[in-house]
């Protein structure tokens, strides 16, 4: 009584074989075997907002600089201002303006009021 040797199910070993296929295709979605290139990904984006921040910072400083420095002109020049408005007589000295895009003191600036007063209006254009 010798049995049968048995034969393959060909339509079931395919049918294995594709539900395989399928299963092996969902193996993406894993967070084992996407987060690598998904954390990459979002670190890079991270990266990225980081320098456009920093870029944007820079900015921000350069015009709080830009700022204070034309504040602290302005704030000198209205002392000057006061200052110079008592000088009467034309060798009393007078406090220098300063330029409020640079914030330094103008160096050119008469030292006297009878200085001032020989210049000519075309001096003044600056």
């Amino acid at each position: 009584m010798e049995h049968p040797l048995e034969q393959p199910d060909f339509p079931l070993a395919v049918r294995s074989l594709e539900t395989l296929t399928e299963q092996v295709a969902r193996c993406q979605n894993l967070p084992a075997v996407d987060g690598g290139l998904r954390l990459a990904q979002v670190l890079a984006e991270m990266r990225n907002d980081m320098r456009d921040m920093r870029n944007e910072m820079r900015t921000v400083n350069r015009k709080l600089d830009d700022l204070d420095r034309k504040v602290t002109a302005e704030r000198r020049n209205a002392v000057a201002r006061a200052q110079n408005g008592v000088v009467v007589r034309s060798d009393m000295t007078l406090e220098p303006l300063s330029s409020v895009t640079s914030g330094e003191r103008l160096g050119n600036f008469p030292a006297t009021l009878g200085q001032l007063e020989r210049l000519e209006s075309e001096s003044f254009i600056y």
